[in-house]
């Protein structure tokens, strides 16, 4: 159902109650002028009453008792009944002031400020004497009852807008109840969880949406994977170049290297005689071993010893690391501390994921040692068992990243290779503030 439907239902219905309780409220209100009016109209019955008994024999004193008595009962609500002898003097006693009402101001607005005359009624009794009979007006009852009728429409009115309000956030909160797991969502596709899904609402709208989020979500799902696989055999044609590249080096350049070699020792024997002749051999020898060794450092980075694993032999991730760092040490300088620490719990990890690992670790330890001024690079390979996962840890004590840099934000071409490692084994990498300083870098990865 549409909000704007469920919206105008739901208001409607409120409406309508409201509607039939302010009906049932003026029927009552009604009934009861009704029976006010029966009632003044019996008042007024009883007075003529009591007027007609002022033509018997009875003194005037006793007739005034009887008015005076007819005005406290409050039974007369319009006027008041007032008895004067024939020199104008008054017999009743005068017409007590209506108590002070809590709203004077809208009393004073609804009571008109035109005075309105008392009628007077001259009578004489059976023996002659001259009586006045005295009306006078007291609207006051009347001010009252429309005031409280004012109000109580007032009351009814508020009500109903109060019953709307209510009804409209009511509705709002539980229209918009599902909102929670559309934002939910949102921030799930937002931290890159796109496995969840939103489940449908009676919302339209709301269900429109997390729909929409749900095929994004499967949308970006199957990208990434995508783009993962796409990954996975770039880096798997960088590796199979790389041995290609090692094996056509060892082949074809060691083997030159190494006759080189063998033909600059042989002329260094034969011209011992010759001090020129001898000396431009021994520098041919001393070139070729020295571009030979450098050759196996070469080789030693394409294709490392512990990396020659295939789907039949596992790799051996450790020994690579350790002559990794061995490498690094001896190239490096002195001063800088290489230290390893490793625990597999004789796990055995893919070959793709030994392989990232190493090369991440290769990268990291590269800038560690060119960029960050640091003199300790710890190197931490562990397996935790209970969250399944493997994870590598490389923190060095150099001046870690700028501080107006963001973490994520780090340059370098070593960092972006690094990341689409991980990204292609679905891990992830954070990179922290080292203590007392320097640089963590921390990937992580799921066995399951």
């Amino acid at each position: 159902m549409q909000l704007l439907t469920r919206l105008v239902l739901r208001l409607g219905a409120v409406g309508l109650l409201m509607l039939a309780l302010a009906f049932a409220l003026t029927l009552f209100a009604a009934r009861q002028d009704i029976a006010d009016e029966i009632q003044g109209s019996q008042r007024t019955g009883q007075l003529i009453a009591a007027l007609s008994a002022l033509q018997d024999e009875a003194p005037l004193v006793q007739h005034a008792q009887r008015i005076d008595a007819l005005n406290r009962s409050d039974r007369l609500r319009n006027f008041h009944v007032a008895l004067l002898d024939g020199e104008g003097r008054r017999l009743t006693a005068s017409a007590q002031p209506t108590p002070a009402s809590e709203l004077p101001w809208l009393h004073r607005f609804v009571v008109s400020e035109t005075s309105v005359p008392v009628y007077s009624l001259p009578l004489r009794r059976p023996g002659g004497e001259q009586v006045t009979i005295q009306l006078e007006p007291n609207p006051q009852p009347e001010s009252a009852e429309a005031i409280t009728s004012a109000l109580v429409q007032l009351a009814l009115f508020a009500a109903l807008v109060v019953a709307l309000v209510a009804a409209l956030a009511y509705s709002l909160k539980r229209a918009l109840l599902p909102l929670e797991d559309v934002l939910a969502g949102i921030a799930r596709i937002e931290a890159g969880d796109y496995s969840a899904r939103i489940a449908r609402c009676a919302t339209r709208e709301l269900n429109q949406i997390g729909q929409a989020l749900n095929h994004l979500a499967a949308a970006l799902t199957e990208q990434i994977a995508k783009q993962r696989e796409l990954l996975h055999r770039l880096q798997d044609v960088q590796e199979n170049e790389r041995r290609t590249l090692a094996h056509d080096l060892h082949d074809e350049f060691g083997q030159r290297l190494t006759a080189l070699q063998v033909d600059a020792s042989y002329l260094l024997r034969q011209c011992a005689a010759d001090p020129a002749l001898a000396a431009c051999a021994q520098a041919m020898h001393d070139n070729s071993s020295s571009i030979l060794s450098q050759l196996r450092g070469l080789l030693a980075q394409l294709r490392p010893y512990g990396l020659q694993g295939d789907e039949e032999h596992d790799i051996a991730l450790e020994e690579a690391l350790r002559e990794l760092v061995r490498q690094r040490q001896s190239r490096g300088d002195a001063a800088l501390d290489c230290r390893l620490h490793t625990d597999l719990k004789d796990v055995s990890l893919p070959p793709r994921l030994s392989v990232a690992l190493y090369r991440i670790a290769q990268e990291a330890l590269t800038n560690a040692m060119r960029h960050s001024a640091a003199s300790l690079v710890t190197l931490s390979l562990t397996v935790d068992e209970a969250r399944r996962s493997v994870s590598l840890v490389v923190a060095d004590n150099g001046r870690g990243l700028s501080p107006d840099a963001a973490p994520d934000a780090a340059p370098g071409l070593g960092l972006a290779g690094i990341r689409e490692r991980v990204l292609a084994h679905q891990g992830e990498l954070t990179l922290a503030d080292a203590s007392p300083s320097g640089l963590a870098l921390s990937a992580r990865f799921s066995l399951c």
